[in-house]
């Protein structure tokens, strides 16, 4: 099976974050053709051409280049697939045949896609959603029998319980910026410390130039928190493995990237009740609370705090979660299944 994948790279992720590790974790019988936006300088040369003959004005020349070399493919092989669907969406209304070997995987919750952006949607022939709790909302863009839920995935091999790394009961961790509830975690620091003073540690991984809201500013100045950036694959291992506790509460959320290495590294996640936080284990596997329930969530950091065989046993349910659910060569296969099901469609309709 041939295979034609667009992908993107976050710039702050290592090797093993983000769901383009995808690609890593394909049998041999796959023969896959990645493309991204490489700067080099043809590329940037031909992408200019291309966005000013297609009034591309929002993207990278390399961007554009990555785009069309991507459609130009799409009528040789057996699959195509969008990995970072939104980013992509204005390619859509140029592929008038093969429709129905192209798919695109959805991550960014419903309510901040744009009527204009969901109207895309329409040329699309499938997607991938990353959790359920929001497949109703897009079904009446793109039939509900396209639409096909995988979870995303994790490497349980690099992201685990460390085995001789000291776990600081006093050490809290917070990853990432987007769709964060800075101002939730500001109030919860605040009824902390009215019992632990200044005992505990808060660690930020975010980059500085994700630093600029000022409800990070007030943070930042608060005693105790520590902002971390430009860390190696090993270095973040060793925060997820060494911290007591996750502590991000969320204001919407598709799949997580942080979520779901906490979860693998069986590093306790205390988070917010919203968008898919239940499809990758909330209420079930670690509990969860309302958004903006500050006094909640500061209760079940106590109870953690208090009780660490309940911390633990946590722990361990997270990381079995993991095992069993969002390995990436369980999730691989489903991709495969789900591309060879497409393929027969086709040869279905073909004959």
């Amino acid at each position: 099976m041939k295979i034609n994948i667009l992908s993107d790279k976050i710039l702050w992720f290592g090797k093993y974050s983000g769901y383009e590790c995808l690609t890593n974790y394909f049998s041999n019988e796959v023969s896959i053709y990645l493309i991204t936006s490489n700067y080099i300088f043809l590329n940037k040369i031909f992408g200019k051409f291309i966005k000013l003959y297609l009034k591309w004005s929002h993207i990278s020349h390399p961007q554009a280049f990555a785009e069309v070399s991507f459609l130009r493919k799409v009528k040789s092989k057996d699959v195509s697939h969008i990995l970072y669907l939104e980013n992509h969406l204005h390619i859509l209304t140029l592929l008038n045949k093969n429709k129905e070997k192209l798919i695109g995987t959805i991550h960014l919750p419903f309510k901040h896609w744009s009527k204009k952006q969901l109207s895309l949607l329409s040329n699309l022939s499938n997607a991938i959603i990353l959790y359920d709790e929001e497949v109703a909302n897009f079904a009446p863009y793109i039939s509900l029998d396209n639409i096909h839920v995988i979870k995303h995935g994790v490497d349980i091999d690099f992201f685990k319980p460390g085995e001789n790394v000291e776990i600081k009961k006093n050490k809290i961790l917070f990853v990432g910026h987007f769709l964060r509830n800075f101002e939730m975690f500001y109030e919860v620091y605040q009824i902390l410390k009215k019992k632990f003073n200044n005992e505990l540690e808060y660690h930020f991984i975010i980059p500085t130039s994700h630093r600029h809201p000022n409800i990070l500013k007030k943070i930042i100045d608060l005693p105790n928190t520590f902002f971390h950036e430009g860390l190696n694959d090993d270095e973040l291992l060793e925060f997820y493995q060494s911290s007591y506790v996750l502590l991000m509460p969320m204001n919407d959320s598709g799949a997580n990237t942080a979520i779901v290495q906490a979860i693998a590294a069986g590093l306790p996640i205390i988070t917010t009740d919203v968008g898919g936080i239940r499809s990758y284990g909330g209420e079930e596997i670690f509990p969860v609370v309302a958004n903006n329930a500050s006094e909640e969530m500061a209760k079940l950091y106590i109870k953690y705090y208090t009780d660490t065989n309940y911390r633990n046993y946590i722990s361990l349910k997270q990381r079995q979660f993991a095992i069993e659910q969002l390995d990436w060569n369980l999730i691989s296969e489903k991709h495969l299944r789900l591309y060879k099901l497409i393929t027969h469609e086709q040869s279905s309709n073909i004959l």
